[in-house]
């Protein structure tokens, strides 16, 4: 080209390469070279070329000041200056961004903004580049400065960092490289290499610095070089570093310097490198201050080692990786220089590097979840130039065309062997340390076998071709050869036969735990063999190079591989061929549970009890395991092998065969227990085909428990029907709903089946199937059981039937009717029900506690029925029990007042009352009358009194009542108003209104309304009615003690004489006497529409009450005797259906104790 080469720069693609030359910008294929295009837009130097990151755009500079942009198709598209000739560019990786770099400023174009941003610099630009993220940029200066900005503050004079080089010398290559990858977490590391993204500076100081993107050092001291660097360039993986200069050479270093190795020499100075991008392997284009453009394939070999399970392999060029392949661990050894040669035996680990050699020790890692862990144990300071290395446990062992020198580890030479030819193939394979083996394969044909600690190599075998591959089974039997041509060949290591051939192979190994399995590779296929069987195959790359248990490693291209590989085929190869020792020693290496299965099956089968037992152990079969156990006791029992075989086939669920074999020796016996077992009861029918009838049954009955057990209970009950156990049949039935059944089985059963029977008519009663179980009850003769079904169900009437029959179940009958009643609140009807029950204790007992909570809950109205309803029971019993009349007193007496101040309890705690004013101010002087009772309150009595009274005009009363409650306690709620009250009271007159005063009908006389029970002048007893609470004109009278009363009763109603027709036998009486007794003449002149007979129940007499105003229509209730204004006390039943008092209803008075059955 004869101009210099100033730049190059890739499209992202790889597709092209631009060259800035002269003043213009040449483009070449990136591919074959062929020359594309010279564009010719500058009028001086072009001394930049770049590339956008999207590949639409790029971008040159020139000496002339100015910035081309070009489109993809090589067309110019916009141009802008600078103040001083271009001397860089750089695209940003992440964005259209352009860093424009001149002498004295740099400035950024955007495609999005018409203007480009520039700003001065100290010092002459002489490089840039940018982050791999775009964030930041660097540039270089002449002056030896580096400048690191963030791309977002461009107008702003701060920057990120400012380093400064020492010497201050040039600037003139700087590069940010990727991210290290982060390595696998099971590997150790001994250097802290940054992971981050490095910033490599060059200077013409002759160094090179590395920093982390702050501008902090990451290493310590700058790598010296030899040459004034011009270039710098990282391959794309960030892994290496190419750097040319004034050397005329390109020299390749790791990531932070350390050298590898001369990549070009050029006649001339080199002043660019630039790395296709997608290219495998690496591209390296070089251009120098001649013209000359060179272009090179970075190609890195594969260096490795194998023994056993571990794998050593160089990366990086510098670091050795160990990986133990089985328990998935590695680590890495950094070695910082060029890594030649790696072996690896056990755990030494020789690595040959430039100018010296390392031997490790692994000192943790065996152990499954240990990590993998090396130590260096020697150093050999001393070059060694050798093709092949291999290393003992005491011993080097260095390759040289037909020479083998065997040095120890302090780098002594101990032994050399001169063989007859080349040697192409070299593995050590075991042995006692300081005396291992070493097979060797040579370029003749030769296959020997040499130990280190022997002089002389011994010839195992001779072929016709150069040896390509060897190894030897794990027990040294036999020995596997590949030669050139692919042959395989495995001979007898003893005999020198040849076991079998395999063409086109190109390696071969022994399974390291089981000589008897082989694999080699060829044809991009791996094959698994077991002597003196056919082969697998599977499809696989690369060549197999070591084979421990079910793991065949695998090396492709530069990866190890570690490839799982089924011994399915060759298990069943063995099991086939009843090789069952062979076949557990191979599924010892690695098989699936289900080919364990198999083994163990076929084992058991053929009775190998010990394989077996192993076999089953290993896939936790405990069951099969059982199996075993039991066939080894059957055999030292001496069975007969039937037997055993029998019964191995019924533990593989093979019953036909079982029983077919039982039947083949004669055994029909063990054949149908063997299908009544299994519920097999067809097939047993046919064993037993000429049975007798109970052994039929028995069948029958083997056959139900199996359809109750397979959840089939309804075949279960047929067939227990069927067999005549009708006990289990109507268990089954009863658990199961089957009415049908139940009414078949029914029929069935006798009398004296009475538990059978008991549990049908429970079953009939569930279902409400009274009749049918009626009948089971009667057949049985249990009248108890069918009386407490009745009284359960509700059927009352048929239960009294049953009573009235039995006498003695009366109790069971009327007791629970009693409490039935007592639920629904028809005490009356209980207690009789009781009474007939004979339970009367609990009666009184019920009703009391009835009471009790009535008043406790100021239901002072059901109080007082529950009292009167308790002071009737008394009576009742007082007949056997006299000391009960005081009781019978005090309950008729508490019936009567809280019957009295439920109104006044309503009338003051609710808004509306139905009773007159009139009526609550009779109630409250009624009850003001009357001596304390529990939970009356005085003071809601004399409130009552007093309201009304005042509003009656009973200002006297009112006063009185107020004057009373000033010494009681009067709630909140009532306090305001009885202040008011005593306060209106004193503008009223101190007396009552006439006609509020209560008469005595007797003596004629008012009383005062505070007067109590009785008149004050006469003294005679006031009788109230109990619906009003006013006094009714009635006077009680007597008879004489010799007039039994139902004489005295005939005589008053007996028509009197016409003459007497106004007697009034109190007329002629002295108002001071307070008993008046009549004698037969005097009863026979009373008209009897005039006297009230009140038929109290014994032992209580008969009352007479004389009517003073017979206008005055007064009426009783029958079954309490209480007295009242006729009026009234229809209205009460009209409106309420019943006795106010009593809740007695009318209609049924004559019978007030009659009992309703329904």
């Amino acid at each position: 080209m004869g101009h210099c080469v100033y730049d190059l720069a890739f499209k992202p693609d790889g597709s092209e390469l631009l060259v800035a030359a002269d003043n213009k910008v040449i483009i070449y294929d990136g591919i074959d070279g062929t020359l594309l295009q010279v564009l010719k837009g500058h009028k001086d130097l072009v001394y930049a070329v770049a590339w956008s990151h999207d590949g639409e755009t790029f971008a040159s500079g020139s000496a002339d000041r100015s910035v081309i942009l070009w489109t993809e198709q090589h067309e110019g598209t916009l141009k802008y200056s600078h103040s001083d000739a271009i001397q860089c560019l750089a695209f940003s990786p992440v964005t259209s961004l352009l860093l424009s770099c001149a002498m004295g400023d740099f400035g950024l174009w955007s495609a999005d903004e018409k203007n480009v941003q520039k700003q001065r610099i100290t010092g002459r630009c002489s490089s840039c580049a940018w982050s791999r993220d775009g964030s930041i940029f660097a540039i270089g200066t002449h002056d030896g400065f580096v400048h690191i900005k963030k791309s977002g503050n461009f107008q702003s004079d701060e920057y990120v960092a400012k380093i400064e080089r020492p010497g201050g010398e040039p600037v003139w290559a700087l590069r940010f490289c990727a991210p290290r990858p982060q390595d696998d977490g099971s590997r150790r590391f001994y250097d802290n290499e940054p992971s981050s993204e490095v910033l490599v500076v060059t200077d013409w100081n002759r160094k090179v610095g590395f920093y982390d993107p702050e501008g902090n050092p990451v290493k310590r001291d700058d790598m010296v070089l030899n040459y004034d660097p011009t270039c710098v360039e990282f391959i794309p993986s960030g892994q290496f570093l190419l750097i040319g200069g004034s050397g005329r050479q390109v020299t390749l270093h790791t990531r932070l310097g350390t050298e590898i190795g001369t990549v070009a020499q050029m006649d001339t100075w080199v002043w660019c490198i630039r790395v296709r991008p997608v290219s495998n392997p690496s591209t390296v284009v070089v251009g120098c201050v001649d013209g000359t453009i060179a272009c090179y394939n970075l190609m890195f070999s594969t260096i490795h080692g194998l023994h056993k399970e571990r794998y050593a392999f160089r990366d990086n060029m510098t670091d050795v990786v160990v990986q133990h392949l089985i328990h998935h661990t590695m680590t890495r050894i950094r070695c910082h220089d060029l890594v030649k040669k790696v072996a690896i035996y056990g755990h030494k680990l020789a690595v040959q590097l430039s100018d010296r050699l390392h031997i490790y020790r692994q000192i943790k890692g065996d152990g499954e979840n240990e990590q993998l862990e090396y130590t260096l144990s020697e150093r050999i300071n001393k070059a060694f130039d050798c093709s092949l290395l291999v290393v003992c446990s005491n011993h080097l062992i260095l390759c040289d065309e037909r020479r083998l020198q065997c040095y120890d580890h302090k780098g002594l030479k101990q032994r050399e062997w001169q063989l007859e030819s080349a040697i192409r193939y070299i593995k050590v394979i075991g042995g006692p340390p300081g005396r291992e083996t070493i097979l060797i394969g040579l370029r003749e044909g030769q296959v020997c076998k040499l130990f280190v600690d022997n002089p002389f190599p011994v010839q195992v075998l001779k072929l016709n071709g150069p040896i390509k591959c060897i190894d030897i089974s794990v027990t040294r039997r036999h020995i596997a050869v590949v030669d050139d041509s692919g042959l395989c060949v495995v001979f007898d290591a003893n005999t020198k036969e040849v076991l079998f051939e395999e063409p086109n192979c190109n390696s071969v190994a022994f399974n390291n735990d089981n000589e008897e399995i082989i694999c080699y590779s060829g044809n991009s296929k791996l094959t698994v063999r077991a002597r003196g069987y056919p082969g697998h195959q599977q499809r696989m790359f690369g060549f197999v190079v070591g084979f421990s248990g079910n793991k065949v490693y695998c090396l492709h291209i530069y990866a190890m591989q570690a490839i799982e590989v089924p011994f399915s085929n060759q298990l069943y190869q063995y099991i086939e061929n009843k090789d069952y020792q062979k076949a557990y020693d191979l599924a010892c290496l690695g098989v699936t549970s289900e080919d364990w299965q198999i083994l163990a099956k076929d084992a058991i089968a053929n009775l190998q009890c010990e394989i077996a037992k192993k076999a089953f152990a290993r896939y936790k079969d405990y069951r099969s395991l059982q199996l075993v156990h039991e066939i080894k006791e059957m055999m030292a029992a001496n069975e007969p092998e039937y037997i055993v075989r029998a019964h191995v086939l019924c533990y593989e669920g093979k019953f036909q065969e079982a029983a077919a074999l039982y039947r083949a020796n004669g055994d029909d016996n063990r054949a149908m227990q063997l299908f009544t077992d299994l519920r097999m009861f067809d097939e047993a029918q046919e064993v037993m085909a000429s049975a007798s009838g109970e052994t039929q049954r028995m069948l029958m009955r083997k056959r139900a428990d199996w359809a109750r057990n397979s959840n089939q209970p309804k075949i279960a009950a047929e067939m227990l029907i069927s067999s005549g156990d009708l006990d289990k049949a109507v268990q089954l039935i009863t658990e199961n709903d089957w009415m049908d059944l139940a009414i078949n089985v029914m029929r069935k059963l006798e009398r004296s089946d009475v538990d059978s029977l008991r549990r049908l008519a429970s079953y009939f009663i569930r279902k409400s199937e009274f009749n049918l179980a009626a009948r089971i009850y009667g057949s049985i003769n249990d009248i108890k059981a069918m009386a407490q079904m009745h009284v359960a169900a509700g059927h009352w009437t048929d239960a009294f039937a049953i009573a009235d029959r039995y006498p003695k179940f009366v109790e069971d009958v009327y007791l629970p009717y009693a409490r039935h009643l007592a639920e629904r609140d028809q005490f009356l009807e209980a207690q009789k029900a009781y009474h007939k029950a004979g339970r009367d204790q609990e009666a009184l007992r019920v009703l009391e506690q009835l009471t009790g909570n009535a008043v406790d809950e100021n239901r002072f109205a059901d109080a007082g029925y529950y009292h009167w309803l308790l002071s009737m029971q008394y009576l009742e019993r007082s007949k056997d029990n006299p000391s009960l009349i005081p009781k019978y007193h005090a309950s008729a007496k508490l019936a009567d007042v809280y019957y009295a101040y439920d109104a006044i309890f309503l009338y003051c705690n609710q808004p509306f009352t139905r009773h007159s004013p009139e009526t609550l101010l009779n109630m409250a002087r009624y009850l003001s009358a009357q001596e304390p009772v529990p939970n009356i309150s005085q003071v809601l009595i004399n409130y009552t009194m007093a309201r009304i009274g005042r509003e009656l005009g009973a200002y006297k009363l009112a006063r009185d009542t107020l004057d009373r409650l000033g010494n009681l306690r009067v709630p909140p709620r009532l306090q305001r108003d009885v202040e008011l009250m005593t306060v209106n009271i004193r503008a009223k007159p101190f007396s009552d209104a006439e006609d509020l005063l209560p008469v005595c009908h007797r003596c004629g006389l008012n009383n005062p309304l505070t007067c109590g029970m009785n008149c004050v002048h006469c003294k005679t007893a006031f009788e109230h009615s109990f619906a009003t609470f006013e006094i009714l004109p009635l006077i009680e009278f007597t008879v004489d003690e010799d007039i039994p009363t139902e004489e005295a009763v005939s005589l008053v109603e007996s028509e009197p004489p016409l003459s007497d027709s106004n007697f009034n036998p109190f007329q002629n009486v002295s108002k001071k006497s307070t008993e008046v007794c009549l004698n037969r003449d005097d009863l026979t002149r009373l008209e009897k529409g005039q006297v009230i007979i009140l038929h109290l129940p014994a032992p209580l007499k008969t009352r007479f009450l004389f009517n003073q105003m017979p206008s005055i229509s007064v009426s009783k209730c029958p079954s309490c005797n209480k007295v009242f204004h006729s009026d009234d006390f229809e209205m009460a039943v009209l409106q309420e259906g019943h006795c106010p008092y009593c809740r007695s209803v009318q209609e049924k008075v004559d019978n007030p104790y009659a009992l309703d059955e329904s």
